[in-house]
């Protein structure tokens, strides 16, 4: 009980971090764009613009595609969400900003949040790059995954 309610907490706080940020950058609170960053924070699979799409459109059934798209660019720009891309797939959303990367299922597309204890070494320029920061996607093969292909195998 204790974790869920700090959990609440914590995304109360996120929320009204979110609206005062939007406040300061001069932007409307609108009931669809908090729906936006509470679904993307309530979500644990990295959900595509699409996938907002359909859960915000449950509680606001005239929101358009756009208006999700363009709260999401926002979210992105404010660093309250980072998009996380791989081959294959259409760019999926982690409002977990915090430093961490990616475990991707190359079967299904399940991505999980990872933390490594070890930091790369990255340059602050390379190959005439200048480096603002790295990711790290892990493929494999997830749990279930696994279990579908050793059945199908026996």
């Amino acid at each position: 009980m204790t974790a869920i309610l700090i959990c609440m907490e914590s995304k109360e706080r996120m929320i009204n971090n979110f609206i005062e940020k939007c406040r300061k950058a001069g932007l409307k609170i609108t009931p669809q764009r908090v729906a936006v960053y509470e679904i993307l924070l309530s979500s644990k699979n990295h959900p595509t613009v699409e996938e907002i799409y359909e859960e915000v459109k449950k509680r606001y059934p005239f929101v358009s595609l756009a208006t999700v798209y363009r709260t999401v660019e926002t979210l992105e720009q404010m660093g309250l969400a980072k998009k996380v891309c791989y081959w294959g797939s259409s760019a999926r959303y982690d409002a977990n900003t915090e430093k961490h990367h990616h475990l991707i299922c190359v079967s299904c597309g399940a991505i999980k949040d990872i933390y490594l204890s070890k930091d790369l070494d990255i340059p602050p320029e390379l190959e005439g790059f200048t480096t603002e920061g790295y990711s790290v996607n892990v493929y494999g093969l997830c749990p279930e995954c696994r279990k579908k292909k050793a059945e199908k195998a026996s």
